[in-house]
């Protein structure tokens, strides 16, 4: 290039102006070489952008496919397909990584590298839900996956995308910089060529030629440049459109293009507002355009969360989006980029998952959570607006026999039959709930409660004539009723629940299939509502340890203390929150009416044995120690398991253990007791048959219950001496348990007239305050003396 300019410029400039033409040349190879060193960091910077445009695309689109991945576990129900989207949820974690690690190797600014490390603390957190969530699936506790997922989950991945979204941000923001700062190199260059060619205009053509080809390859690398912009924003996931100051499109990628229906060539030209169209989904109004709302902030803006975009063929699209004005070197607005994306799917996961988290699956009727939510209204309706409303809660009767009979299948459908049934019962307005189980709530709302009896009795009628079909086997059930009316006098949502089970356990204890109203002055019901307040006092004790064990002494009325060893019975006691000690009878029926007893009788079993294992030395010298075992631990299928292996822990001191049983337990759980004595009678246990005489059937049914003693039923003893049938009770148990070869102890024994009267009968044993009153435990080694011990968990 320079020859030929020296050749052509002998012939147009003097002699005189060779120095200033070398002078204009040395200026214009230094604005040339500058030109150059625009395009290679305009080439550099742009190479850096679209990697880092492309990890972080890569990064949320690892985040984006996890979340999905991790919802789809969450529905799925076969093990190996969730497996198999386990390895998927997996690979997408590594993408993620691998995209990040290398995003973090490359050269970042300051607030990038901050911005990065944002992401993956929040990315930790995210993981650390997202693995509780799959722990939750992989336990089958899907409902708590499905509420963690919404609760928890969502959000935390919301969060790391809008993370990344930032880094997006940072690149367009980047890419926009390096465009005008090209621009703004490229004009000095150019004005700095157009002044030396006005300087060198008597040089002509050769000079004025050099710096327009140099001028056209500066302009073919911006455009080139600008091409690379455009691949950028075409290869994203997000729409993209960018405006003019005034808010007309002048350009659409392909993602907008596909979600608004417009090419980009037909919508340049048109407003913003004809183009992107967006209502609420909730009200259906128009939400004004995001260009309008970002001309008035001057700042980055987002529009309404629930907004759809409406394309021009109608199809309408869950988005979010947001938009920012683009400034010009001097800081001046001359236009906008809106960017937003499709989120139909994850909005409506979010609708399906609020709905499974407020709805019972079987039924499709409202959940707990949700008759909770919706009673607190009505409470505070009533209570600050004096509305009258009414609860009815209601339990199934027979249920069970359906599901003991054909199984859980057929008890399921039952219930979604029941729930169609009742459903079209219910008026509207009012709000029908399943609790769990075979509990049903309605909540009637504007509804006085003599209303609302005859309403609750209609149900019940309902649910009376249903005949229900499994297997060509027709099942009639019935339904017990507990009515509570919630008026301004309702103390709190808490005390109405707690009248409801009040009231509908009363009407089962009354005969079943009836409503039962709650009436403050029936005392029947207040004593069930008393049991419930000590349904968490009781779990509270047992969890603090604060349940205690005392003892009784059992006297041998035949031989004596020395020949059948020394007696005792372990009665249990709780101490309060103050430190009182609390009898049995104020919170044994509260655990019974709870089915609380099996935790309690694990307790006493549990700290008797340790009790025992303490004291090994005194306790090898004791004939037999017994324990006392309610009815509901026979029903419970582990118990046997806990109760032999608390025994093998003994280390040869089994044999020294017995077991009381009630009688009424006995009779109620025959098959399960009689199993569960021969398991321990293996064991070398022993067992006595404790209340008897109270049953319908106490005879007819001691033949066939291998136990070692009796315990004559203390209602009996207590009167014997004033009342002739008590005697004769006493009589014949003792002597009928002589004939079969069992030994008889007598409860209540309060005097020594009882107890001589004992001996004249040939009782075995006697047991009462006339004998002995309990002590604690602790003291029973207090001083030395020969030990037989009997613990009751009552």
């Amino acid at each position: 290039m320079t020859p030929r300019f020296f050749r052509h410029s002998q012939y147009t400039i003097s002699v005189g102006f060779v120095l200033v033409l070398i002078l204009m040349a040395a200026i214009a190879v230094i604005g040339l070489t500058r030109m150059a060193a625009i395009n290679e960091r305009m080439n550099v910077i742009v190479s850096q952008h679209n990697v880092k445009t492309d990890l972080v695309a890569a990064m949320r689109n690892a985040a984006r496919e996890r979340s999905i991945s991790l919802h789809r576990m969450a529905l799925m129900t076969d093990p190996f397909d969730r497996e198999d989207e386990h390895q998927y949820f997996r690979r997408m974690a590594e993408e993620f990584l691998k995209a990040r690690d290398a995003l973090k190797a490359m050269s970042l600014s300051t607030l990038e590298q901050q911005t990065l490390a944002d992401s993956q603390a929040l990315t930790r957190q995210s993981t650390l839900i997202q693995e509780a969530v799959y722990g939750l699936v992989q336990e089958q506790r899907l409902d708590e996956a499905n509420t963690l997922l919404l609760r928890e989950a969502v959000p935390a991945q919301n969060r790391v995308l809008a993370v990344l979204s930032k880094l997006l941000d940072y690149q367009r923001q980047a890419t926009s910089e390096a465009v005008g700062f090209a621009r703004r190199e490229y004009d000095k260059a150019f004005y700095s060529m157009i002044g030396l060619g006005l300087l060198l205009v008597g040089l002509g053509a050769v000079i004025a030629f050099m710096v327009v080809r140099r001028t056209s390859h500066a302009e073919k690398a911006l455009f080139h440049e600008k091409e690379r912009a455009e691949v950028t924003l075409h290869s994203i996931a997000d729409a993209v459109i960018t405006t003019d100051g005034d808010g007309v499109v002048d350009y659409m990628n392909p993602i907008a293009e596909q979600l608004t229906g417009w090419q980009s060539a037909e919508a340049r030209g048109h407003p913003i507002d004809q183009i992107f169209r967006v209502v609420n989904e909730l009200n259906r109004e128009a939400i004004k355009s995001p260009v309008s709302e970002c001309k008035i902030e001057g700042r980055v803006v987002s529009v309404d969360p629930h907004g759809v975009l409406v394309a021009r063929d109608g199809t309408e699209y869950a988005i979010e989006d947001s938009a920012a004005p683009i400034h010009d070197s001097h800081g001046a607005v001359i236009g906008y980029v809106v960017v937003f994306h499709d989120v139909s799917h994850a909005r409506r996961l979010a609708r399906q998952l609020s709905w499974q988290a407020s709805h019972d699956v079987l039924t499709g009727l409202g959940n707990r959570l949700e008759f909770e939510a919706v009673m607190a209204q009505m409470w505070e309706s009533a209570k600050f607006h004096n509305k009258q409303h009414a609860l009815v809660y209601m339990d199934l009767d027979q249920f069970k026999i359906v599901n003991d009979t054909c199984g859980h299948a057929a008890g399921d459908e039952l219930l979604r039959q029941l729930a169609l049934i009742i459903s079209a019962k219910v008026r509207e307005g009012d709000s029908l709930f399943r609790l769990g189980g075979d509990e049903f709530a309605i909540l009637l709302n504007g509804c006085p409660i003599s209303r609302a009896e005859g309403i609750a009795n209609e149900i019940r009628l309902v649910v009376e004539e249903f005949r229900f079909m499994w297997e060509e086997k027709p099942f009639s059930i019935g339904a017990s009723i507990g009515l509570v009316p919630i008026t301004v006098d309702s103390v709190s949502v808490a005390s109405l629940l707690a009248a409801a089970d009040a009231a509908c356990y009363t009407a089962k204890e009354k005969g079943r299939n009836r409503v039962q109203v709650y009436e403050p002055s029936d005392t029947e019901l207040v004593m069930r509502e008393g049991e419930m307040a000590w349904l968490p006092r009781i779990n509270r004790a047992i969890d603090e340890d604060r349940l205690q064990l005392y003892y009784q002494k059992i006297a041998n009325v035949r031989d004596g203390d020395v020949m059948g060893g020394t007696q005792y019975e372990l009665l249990l006691r709780m101490t309060d929150e103050h430190g009182a000690i609390v009898p049995p009878q104020a919170f044994i029926p509260a655990a019974e009416r709870y089915n609380l007893m099996p935790n309690v009788d694990r307790w006493v079993i549990r700290h008797a044995l340790d009790w025992i294992t303490r004291h090994a030395a005194q306790v090898r010298d004791v004939s037999t120690i017994y324990i006392n075992l309610s009815g509901q631990s026979l029903n419970d299928d582990k118990f046997l398991d806990f109760v032999t292996g608390q025994i093998q822990r003994l280390d040869g001191l089994g044999i020294k253990i017995g077991f009381e049983i009630t009688e009424t337990a006995a009779i109620a759980n025959l098959s399960r007791a009689m199993r569960l004595m021969g398991a321990l009678k293996e064991m070398g246990c022993v067992f006595a048959l404790d209340d008897f005489g109270s049953g319908m059937s106490s005879f007819a049914y001691l033949k066939n219950l291998p136990v070692d003693k009796i315990k004559i039923d203390g209602v009996f003893v207590r009167d014997m001496l004033s009342d002739r049938v008590d005697y004769a009770m006493v009589e014949a148990i003792n002597r009928i348990g002589h004939l079969m070869g069992i030994q008889t102890v007598a409860e209540f024994v309060e005097n020594d007239a009882i107890l001589q009267k004992l001996k004249e009968l040939g009782v075995d044993y006697a047991q009462g305050y006339g004998i002995h009153r309990p002590e604690p435990l602790a003291l029973l080694f207090a001083e030395p003396r020969l030990i037989h011990t009997t613990a009751i968990a009552r």
